[in-house]
């Protein structure tokens, strides 16, 4: 069932044929720039969602303008413009990630399809209360024309109508969706971005944590909290495998004693039901031979492991579920990494240590490495792939 969050009053094939009507933008074009800077003040309003608030800063007047500076010297001796009509398809799991895709899209002057979740996000409703109040100010309405919000079910032929009207395809989901999403084909000359399930991990230098003090440790814990639970460690940046490095037990116990006290400190409350699906796994995966050792608590567990096979990777299930891995050196964590791989969340390491690191790996795993804290942090270049780059074309001219 089709429903049309934007435009308003609106038959879904009319506002199709409306859309395809009007002339995509110049990139960074001065009213969508203005468009960011309403959403941003509004988001950052919203202080009970972090989510929404992290991604009000993302949209700050200084980053779009960084972007922008940029994008004019990477391409000012050449003719860039917008690629028309892109297609996002939004996951489930992210309710934010839409908006990062759908602005990217936009600096970049295309005309926007979005199709949003249809499952109950109170984040989601927020975001999309304030957006469709903006899109309806009169000095957005080169804007408003230019862009369609709706949720469907799993109609494929709803898909292969958007598909086959777009430029460019933006697939957010898991291998399953993207895989059933590929079936449907698109236009000829269209272009595709798909960003299917990653895995992501922090690893952290034991002795450095050991010489920490209360006040360090507690910073490095929020930083680490609100990687993990800002969506139930869901998201697939947020770390779910934390490897050790060196032999200072004494800190590894401290860390873990602390981030205890830290959930508590936040009151952060987990659904039953994935209180339940977190236990249960925990102990399923006690059977495996690769468990060296298994710890249940109240707010989280913790699962030691003497391998990371694909397997143990897939079982797990969020809300506090930490695989835990020991490396003598940082290099060899090259040895367990896979092309699922995605996100590195640090501590304790140096910038030389870490390039040794991607230089030892053999797969196509680990495309950011980021201080933990940073985790969730979006950038315009994600899973390797630059959204301005794929979102525009260039003309030549001999």
């Amino acid at each position: 069932m089709m429903q049309l969050f934007w435009p308003k009053n609106i038959e879904f094939e009319v506002a199709i044929e409306q859309l395809s009507s009007n002339k995509p933008n110049q990139p960074f074009d001065q009213e969508v720039v203005a468009f960011t800077q309403a959403l941003s003040k509004r988001f950052l309003r919203i202080r009970e969602l972090p989510e929404v608030v992290a991604l009000g800063y993302w949209l700050r007047k200084a980053n779009i303008k960084e972007m922008q500076t940029t994008f004019e010297r990477d391409t000012s001796d050449r003719i860039v413009r917008s690629r028309g009509t892109v297609f996002h398809i939004a996951p489930s799991n992210v309710d934010t990630i839409f908006v990062y895709s759908w602005m990217l899209s936009l600096l970049a002057g295309n005309r926007n399809v979005i199709r949003i979740s249809g499952k109950e996000q109170n984040g989601l409703n927020v975001l999309l209360q304030i957006i469709i109040d903006e899109l309806g100010r009169n000095e957005f309405q080169k804007i408003a024309k230019q862009t369609i919000i709706c949720t469907y079910g799993h109609e494929e032929n709803t898909t292969a109508v958007l598909s086959a009207a777009c430029q460019t395809r933006v697939i957010w989901g898991g291998d399953e969706t993207i895989s059933t999403i590929r079936e449907i084909p698109l236009a000829p000359l269209a272009n595709e971005l798909a960003f299917p399930d990653r895995f992501s991990l922090a690893v952290l230098n034991s002795e450095i944590v050991s010489k920490l003090d209360e006040i360090q440790l507690d910073s490095l814990l929020e930083q680490f909290y609100n990687d993990v639970f800002w969506f139930d460690q869901m998201a697939c940046a947020s770390p779910r495998l934390i490897t050790w490095c060196g032999e200072n037990q004494q800190a590894i116990i401290r860390f873990w004693s602390a981030f205890e006290q830290k959930i508590q400190q936040k009151q952060y409350e987990l659904m039953a039901a994935t209180q339940v699906l977190k236990y249960t796994t925990s102990l399923i995966l006690a059977t495996d031979s690769k468990i060296e050792n298994l710890k249940n608590g109240t707010y989280f567990s913790r699962v030691k492991l003497s391998d990371v096979p694909v397997g143990i990777r897939e079982r797990h299930c969020g809300g506090g579920l930490f695989y835990e891995y020991k490396v003598d050196k940082l290099e060899d964590l090259a040895d367990v990494l896979i092309d699922k791989d995605q996100t590195i969340a640090y501590f304790g390491f140096e910038r030389k240590e870490l390039g040794s690191l991607i230089d030892a790996i053999s797969s196509r795993g680990i495309d950011r490495i980021v201080p933990i804290g940073k985790a969730l942090d979006f950038s315009g270049v994600w899973d390797g792939q630059n959204f301005l780059t794929s979102f525009t074309r260039e003309v030549i001219i001999i």
